[in-house]
């Protein structure tokens, strides 16, 4: 069943935005319906000795708002829409943290070192360690590092994944932005080892991929682990049901805090819009609506192909069939 309800903070985010800030043909929303939250098991990997590694795997990703792209689509001959999402642009300078997605606050008792337990789905995407009171991002190979396993990379002879460093992951990472941990368009699984000061949350999340969590450890002391055996921990599997959606649905999603082995949790799961409808009339961009359903608009038959005033039979413009004689 599909959870239909309004994120309050950020709705209020995105129409505090100026229309002329938004790209064109993108919107406000008016309404909005979201698909079903889950929280699963899934994408088990193996270690250097054949172990298994299980991930928590969350529905979405994390962004800062989500609009509503409405525009005519000339090879459907009729009005699209669609959600259009914009996100923190650290590499320009800004700051912040996700409003809605999939993410991970982690809140140590103790300064040292945080290793987090990941898999990416893609190590070419940009993966990000947010400051929490800042929303400032860390210095990935200075303020954390990476180190595991690339899909495809195995042991001479055998199935059994290659281990890389942190340094040996650094040295294959030749793409562009810093935040990318490996080049290449492979899984990669591993561990952020973060350095963190004792109170301060950090933020662990892919703006535009989705990213599993495999558990974490506080310098040396206890593993807190996600999926135990590769069923659920006890702290997501009370929120969810058995089919794994989650439960616990809120206007910021479904949100699992716990604490353990030393670290407060915060952990957001998200979906994705099943429906989405532009808000048209708000800021004065009503008139795009207006200039866009006009006489001139052009003019397909049924096969999608366009035709000309001249066209006999039945005709869509403006998003509307009519019969031209």
């Amino acid at each position: 069943m599909k959870k239909i309800f309004t994120l309050i903070s950020v709705a209020l985010c995105a129409m505090s935005v100026n229309a002329a800030e938004l790209p064109e043909n993108v919107y406000p929303y008016k309404t909005i319906t979201w698909g079903d939250i889950t929280w699963k098991n899934g994408n088990n990997k193996k270690d250097k000795d054949n172990a298994d590694m299980y991930f928590l795997m969350g529905t979405g990703n994390g962004y800062e708002n989500v609009y509503c792209e409405y525009f005519f689509s000339e090879d459907k001959g009729d009005y699209v829409t669609r959600p259009y999402y914009t996100y923190v642009d650290y590499e320009a300078g800004k700051t912040g943290n996700p409003s809605y997605g999939l993410y991970y606050k982690f809140t140590p008792s103790a300064d040292g070192v945080l290793k987090v337990q990941v898999w990416v789905n893609k190590g070419s995407r940009k993966t990000f360690v947010v400051n929490a009171s800042t929303g400032a991002p860390l210095e990935p190979w200075a303020d954390y590092t990476f180190d595991g396993y690339v899909n495809g990379q195995n042991q001479e002879g055998t199935s059994i994944p290659l281990y890389f460093t942190a340094d040996e992951i650094k040295a294959r990472s030749t793409n562009a932005s810093k935040y990318v941990l490996d080049a290449g368009n492979q899984a990669i699984w591993g561990w952020l080892n973060i350095k963190v000061t004792a109170g301060q949350s950090y933020i662990v999340y892919q703006q535009t991929s989705q990213i599993g969590f495999g558990g974490y450890q506080l310098n040396d002391g206890e593993k807190y682990v996600a999926s135990p055996s590769g069923a659920l921990a006890s702290e997501f599997a009370a929120v969810v049901d058995a089919d794994g959606k989650a439960t616990n649905v809120t206007d910021k999603g479904s949100v699992v805090t716990f604490t353990a082995a030393g670290v407060a949790v915060e952990a957001v799961g998200a979906s994705t819009p099943t429906d989405i409808t532009p808000d048209l009339e708000s800021s004065g961009i009503s008139t795009v609506k207006a200039a866009a359903e006009s006489a001139d608009a052009p003019m397909y038959n049924l096969a999608g192909q366009k035709v000309d005033k001249g066209f006999k039979g039945v005709v869509i413009q403006n998003g509307k069939k009519m019969i031209q004689k």
